[in-house]
């Protein structure tokens, strides 16, 4: 532990600016860090959507508005998507489309609210620095290490340092990976390494030639001077930062030989709290007309073995598909049907959205559903014994964090990836589509109930988040820099000297 003795909660601190991913995903867990840390004593500020202002004061922090074409709701996006065919497109095709929407295209507006937030910081207590922490796909930062000048009034030295936080598989270049979403097992061997190389250099780059352009063109339209000078996804928006903190858990990701200088597994931010300091208090259970069913069920195994009130606990399935494949019928529709008929088990499905409902789609719900438009993973996980999801990396943690093996079935953004971890890793099944039929999800399910193998991996899993104290290893982090004061370091004077 960093020692905190001329650093006490308050005034002696830094502010801590906070930037995220304007999606769900990226968001939930930058706001539970957010939590944290202001029930640890430090002033916290969030440049974020509209759209989440509510959860993000609700977690201490003052709330920046992104504004304009940077204010993502991503609800709205997926609702209405930028192209009128963006659903029928190949995962791979929407990906790019999100990643020059999402990421690129709105790059000169964040970084325009990054500067007013750093004038608001600088007007609030001209005397105190501002660590920057930022989630990893926050573009708007970048050209802040890239030569683009903080506004006048606000000292150069201002932001004493920088630390990112990689809210989903690290998007960092690797000798030993192809690029994200290639269908290629990981092999570091040296014909493994030549085939990365390959895929990197003439594959990915072609395909990501127009956002490397496209990523320099806003960068330099937000004041940047200098190119970043690699291909794109190759984890400049990582390795500007002193020090990279990975959530997860280590022996989720593949073994590379070549992290960058500063990276740390953090662990989760996800599952129960581990200590009265990590969140203000324990959640209350939902309120929900059939929560108790769930109770009573899992209280069945504290009953004796000699109690005549003594029935067979049924198994839980818990499905949920997150906040961006928000159609139905990929997952919990065929969820719901697989188990029909089963009088031994709940399916608990969680529409994800508040004021989610199935009607208007063509389902008939079993008697052994259990539907909720809203619902905390880690309280329903509680109860579960196997965990169905579209393999989002949150979900994949929340799946760890409880000790819960899963089945997958997942496409697009980083849901390829983590799928693959979780069959490389043994936690759970990867079914290999995003929309599998009822029969595939049985059999994916009834495979990790009959396995015990499953569930004593993510059991494993479990264990090494419970040793990592995420909050105190961020907490540590930014005492450090609050001491040493490390400033930024400007990227790509190399080249330019040379």
């Amino acid at each position: 532990m960093t020692d905190s003795s001329c650093l006490s909660a308050g005034s002696a601190r830094p502010f801590v600016l906070i930037v995220s991913h304007q999606l769900t995903g990226h968001l939930a867990p930058m706001i539970r860090i957010a939590a944290a840390l202001h029930a640890r004593g430090w002033e916290t500020f969030f440049l974020g959507p509209t759209a989440h202002r509510h959860r993000i004061e609700a977690a201490g922090a003052v709330f920046f508005p992104l504004r304009d074409d940077a204010d993502l709701n991503d609800k709205a996006y997926y609702e209405n998507p930028p192209l009128q065919d963006y659903a029928s497109l190949h995962w791979a095709e929407r990906v790019l489309i999100d990643l020059r929407k999402q990421c690129l295209e709105p790059l000169p507006t964040q970084w325009s609210c990054f500067k007013d937030a750093l004038l608001s910081l600088q007007a609030r207590d001209p005397a105190r620095g501002v660590i920057l922490l930022a989630e990893a796909f926050f573009y708007g930062v970048l050209p802040l290490f890239y030569g683009a000048k903080i506004p006048d009034g606000v000292p150069t030295k201002k932001i004493v340092g920088s630390t990112c936080i990689s809210v989903t598989v690290p998007a960092i270049r690797s000798i030993d990976l192809p690029p994200a979403g290639y269908p290629f097992p990981f092999d570091p061997s040296p014909e493994g390494r030549a085939r990365n190389a390959r895929l990197w250099e003439r594959s990915w780059e072609r395909k990501a030639r127009h956002l490397t352009a496209l990523l320099n063109t806003t960068m330099r339209e937000a004041g940047a001077s200098r190119d970043i000078n690699e291909i794109f996804l190759s984890g400049a928006n990582y390795t500007c930062h002193e020090t990279i903190l990975q959530l997860g858990v280590p022996s989720f990701e593949y073994p590379r030989s070549d992290w960058p200088l500063g990276f740390k597994f953090a662990g989760l931010v996800q599952g129960p709290p581990k200590s009265p300091s990590q969140t203000n208090s324990i959640p209350a259970d939902p309120q929900i007309s059939w929560w108790s069913d769930l109770v009573s069920n899992s209280a069945i195994d504290t009953l004796s073995h000699n109690s005549s009130d003594k029935k067979p606990r049924k198994k839980v399935i818990v499905v949920a598909q997150g906040t961006v494949e928000i159609n139905p019928h990929d997952l919990i529709i065929p969820t719901l049907r697989a188990f029909a008929s089963r009088d031994d088990v709940y399916v608990v499905a969680i529409l994800g959205w508040k004021g989610a409902s199935l009607s208007g789609y063509d389902v008939e719900i079993p008697s052994n559903a259990r539907i909720a438009d809203y619902l905390s993973y880690d309280a329903a996980l509680a109860h579960a014994d196997v965990w169905i999801h579209n393999a989002g990396f949150g979900a994949v943690n929340h799946g760890i964090a409880n000790g819960v093996p899963m089945v997958v079935a997942g496409e697009g953004m980083d849901k390829t990836e983590n799928a693959r971890r979780v069959a490389w890793t043994g936690i759970g099944v990867d079914l290999g589509c995003a929309q599998p039929s009822a029969e595939q999800v049985r059999e994916g399910v009834e495979r990790v109930l009959q396995d015990e193998q499953f569930t004593k991996r993510v059991r494993e899993l479990q264990q090494e988040s419970k040793d990592i104290d995420c909050f105190g290893m961020i907490h540590d982090e930014l005492l450090r820099i609050a001491e040493a004061h490390p400033g930024l370091k400007q990227r790509g004077l190399e080249l330019e000297s040379s």
